[in-house]
């Protein structure tokens, strides 16, 4: 058996394949406040599973003292636990798991001597660089976005960087991460809405919209990527989990749309941002009074036409890593559209799900 890898967020969308994968030949400990689904469980049989709340640094202390009881010393955290919701605003859960729990699985990792934290950090916590300007965002950008999630998620990368000669860390700044069933909010929302005949020609501003996608098989890769070179990392480092570049609306609508339909458009319809502004304050309204989640909000107007454009020459070189081909966004829509076609019933319900943050195991 290779390292004891304490993994948090352990039952999520990320945890659960990393818990997994990795238990084929590391020791898993398994923290979430969730209770593992029955599938997760015969997926993972060899996994230590342990309920509690990051947010609680006396669970967190116990987690390390049970591992070592049974004579496992933790060598490597990988804390994916984190909050996120569709709001602007700062929620106290954001405090609560973001910023305190990272702060607790920083001191408890200190005292146990473990090798490295794995945090999960996001490329959605950077700020666009100006479309007049030709400079892309690198792992040197600093995280600094203006949206609740990503004030949390710069706050947690401060606080590593600040105890960084305590224990080593890597801050891996994940893109939207999507499977071949979709399982992303953003990608979903757009997907629903080309589906439609007709209102699914409509697309805000001029298609420039978008960031950097990484399959989630891929997560997987470069995580086991980081552990098998921690020896040659820096004791700080900040690393991509994305492809190179950008995948922008302009780039998705045709693919999904002739997915779809063979005798849909595949030209899309500008939508003005002042009237794409309008319909969402209007749907969110709608879905308020039905009590259904809305993930588009009239706040992400403010994000059109401003891509997230990263270079990951840096990551790509310190790893030795590169996603794998063919599992690119683009080439993967033909694939996830397949199965919204003949499987739509189980596709929403496994898109709904990770949007509710409900998620239940589902292998790749």
């Amino acid at each position: 058996m290779g390292y004891t890898i304490l993994i948090t967020g352990a039952s999520g969308y990320l945890g659960s394949v990393l818990c997994v994968d990795l238990a084929r030949d590391h020791n898993i400990v398994a923290l979430d406040r969730l209770t593992p689904s029955e599938k997760l469980r015969r997926a993972a049989p060899s996994v230590h599973w342990e309920k509690g709340d990051v947010a609680d640094a006396d669970c967190i202390d116990w987690v390390f003292r049970r591992s070592l009881l049974r004579g496992n010393k933790i060598d490597y955290v990988i804390h994916f636990a984190a909050y996120t919701d569709f709001n602007k605003k700062w929620q106290d859960e954001y405090s609560n798991t973001n910023v305190i729990g990272t702060r607790n699985i920083i001191e408890a990792s200190f005292d146990a001597g473990v090798k490295r934290i794995l945090f999960a950090g996001s490329i959605a916590a950077l700020e666009p660089v100006p479309v007049n300007m030709k400079n892309v965002l690198t792992e040197k950008s600093i995280a600094c976005g203006e949206v609740a999630y990503a004030k949390s998620k710069a706050i947690g990368e401060t606080l590593l960087f600040k105890n960084s000669d305590r224990v080593p860390v890597v801050v891996l700044r994940l893109g939207g991460v999507f499977t071949d069933w979709c399982e992303l909010p953003p990608l979903f929302s757009i997907m629903k809405m080309w589906s439609k005949p007709f209102i699914g020609r409509m697309m805000p501003g001029e298609g420039l919209s978008g960031f950097p996608y990484l399959h989630r098989r891929d997560v997987v890769r470069i995580v086991r990527r980081i552990i098998e070179k921690n020896n040659s990392l820096d004791r700080f480092e900040v690393l991509f989990a994305s492809e190179n570049g950008c995948t922008c609306q302009k780039d998705l609508f045709p693919a999904i749309r002739k997915e779809c339909n063979i005798n849909f458009s595949i030209k899309p319809l500008n939508v003005p941002l002042p009237i794409a502004r309008a319909v969402l304050h209007g749907k969110y309204a709608f879905n308020t009074v039905l009590k259904r989640k809305t993930y588009e909000q009239a706040w992400m107007i403010d994000y059109v036409d401003r891509p997230l454009v990263v270079d990951t020459n840096y990551t790509r070189k310190k790893l030795d890593w590169e996603p794998t081909p063919g599992l690119n966004i683009i080439e993967r829509i033909p694939v996830i559209m397949r199965n919204f076609n003949r499987h739509q019933r189980r596709w929403y319900i496994r898109n709904i799900n990770r949007n509710d943050q409900k998620y239940q195991y589902y292998p790749d």
